[in-house]
């Protein structure tokens, strides 16, 4: 019995594991996935202005970033596939940029982790929205490890109740 206390506590420690860092430095920003409370950290780097805020749109799979712009400049972003990524099938698909509701021009860079957006702004433009095909999963990695343990846990304890039971 004592063993179930340990699978237990062993999936608590897990799950604490997982939990992402609130920490924001000077050119990360924390993008809170509103249906499960994670955080998750996108650098950028934005030049001619700043920004006030970023939000994940899971109906539109949209990331949604407020900007106060004084002149023209320059929006390099990384976007963790983790968080949110343009996908047909297997294979990568372009992200629709929209800078205040109009569709732009950027360039894109490429890594098996994450994906780089290179976006001109103009100065006074108030949002940009980057939207893909998939946002933040519902569960991450971290929740399979969780459940596969779950799942031995409760095939091991039905085994050994049923062993008892037998007459």
């Amino acid at each position: 019995m004592r063993w179930i206390l340990y699978v237990i506590m062993a999936m608590s420690a897990i799950s604490l594991a997982s939990t992402p860092s609130l920490a924001q430095s000077a050119n990360t920003y924390n993008v809170v996935d509103p249906l499960s409370g994670n955080s998750y950290p996108v650098n950028y780097n934005l030049t001619g202005g700043s920004v006030k805020d970023m939000s994940l749109d899971t109906s539109a799979t949209s990331l949604v970033i407020s900007l106060q712009m004084a002149n023209d400049g320059n929006l390099t972003i990384t976007l963790p596939r983790t968080v949110i990524d343009a996908k047909v099938g297997a294979n990568d698909d372009q992200f629709f940029v929209l800078v205040d509701g109009a569709d732009t021009n950027f360039q894109e860079s490429k890594t098996n982790t994450d994906r780089t957006l290179s976006i001109p702004i103009i100065a006074g433009t108030e949002k940009v929205e980057i939207i893909g095909t998939q946002v933040v999963p519902e569960f991450g990695p971290v929740s399979y490890v969780v459940l596969i343990i779950s799942i031995i846990s409760i095939v091991a304890i039905t085994t050994k109740t049923r062993l008892r039971l037998k007459i």
